[in-house]
């Protein structure tokens, strides 16, 4: 019964939420902070179009301007590795940008922090630039999200920065400065996820401290039955070498996890960047008919 009321939820959201799927379109740029000595912060930028490809113009059928994610990379990871978000948020009208920066063995957790934060209030400045491809395309609100390393840093980004509407995160590490730590400072809506199966980043000394540490009115953390740390992104040889040393190992495949991820993301983001009522109720309901996952 549980899996029929998931698929009619699925065609719910599809007939009522989720309209309109556009293209994907990609830039590459590099974003200059000169608050911080004009630190150069690469980026690779997903975005709607009507047509995929590079530096394609945004999709002319959209009704409102885009709501802005910042997507945080692990340790050592590549931004291709998540080639699964950009495919389930940017064709339901979200612009997803991937600082490339913080890449080495000795990253600074805090500058990712920041980079995340810059990111989102450059391409609102970009927004408001004629001549620029997100000119009158880039709405006030926002979310920073990140895996890993990159999701704990996601939270030192929401913990500094008013201006972020909404932080959602995939296994976050604890960070240097700590995520645990900056969660109390974090009033905007949070939606934490965790592998059960996750060796490299237990939930129980990352993601629930992080999560029970949070000072939001509305947050959500959900577990994934058998979910691992690596399963949370695509391929990824530093993640999956990582992963091979420790145990236990994931129990469902690389796109059940992504299906779970997906069921609940873009719902939980229409409904708090896109002011969403049907998409909210589809994510409370989808919680509780779910026996794929526990959650709080």
């Amino acid at each position: 019964m549980k899996g029929v009321i998931l698929t009619v939820l699925a065609i719910v959201a599809c007939s009522q939420i989720f309209g309109q799927s556009y293209q994907i379109g990609h830039v590459t740029m590099t974003l200059i902070d000169s608050s911080r000595n004009n630190r150069a912060v690469p980026c690779e930028i997903y975005y709607p179009a009507d047509a995929a490809g590079e530096n394609v113009s945004f999709s002319k059928t959209l009704k409102s301007k885009v709501p802005a994610i910042s997507f945080g990379h692990g340790f050592v990871m590549k931004w291709d590795a998540y080639q699964n978000i950009w495919e389930a948020v940017v064709p339901n009208g979200y612009i997803v940008a991937f600082p490339t920066s913080e890449s080495s063995f000795s990253p600074s957790h805090g500058e990712l922090g920041k980079d995340l934060s810059f990111i989102l209030k450059k391409l609102l400045v970009l927004g408001n630039t004629p001549g620029s491809i997100f000119y009158n395309e880039v709405d006030t609100m926002n979310c920073v999200m990140g895996h890993s390393m990159g999701g704990g840093s996601a939270f030192i980004a929401a913990a500094n920065d008013p201006g972020i509407k909404a932080i959602a995160t995939l296994a976050a590490a604890e960070t240097k400065p700590s995520a645990i730590t900056a969660a109390k400072n974090i009033k905007v809506p949070a939606l934490v996820f965790a592998g059960l199966n996750d060796c490299i980043t237990p939930a129980k000394t990352n993601q629930l401290p992080m999560y029970d540490g949070l000072s939001c009115k509305s947050k959500h953390y959900i577990g994934i039955k058998g979910g691992s740390h690596c399963l949370m992104a695509g391929k990824s040889f530093t993640c999956s070498f990582g992963e091979g040393t420790c145990k236990p190992k994931p129990e469902i495949t690389k796109e059940e996890q992504h299906r779970i991820i997906n069921r609940y993301l873009v719902p939980w983001l229409d409904y708090h960047l896109k002011h969403s009522d049907a998409a909210g109720l589809l994510f409370d309901k989808s919680l509780e008919a779910d026996n794929a996952i526990i959650y709080q």
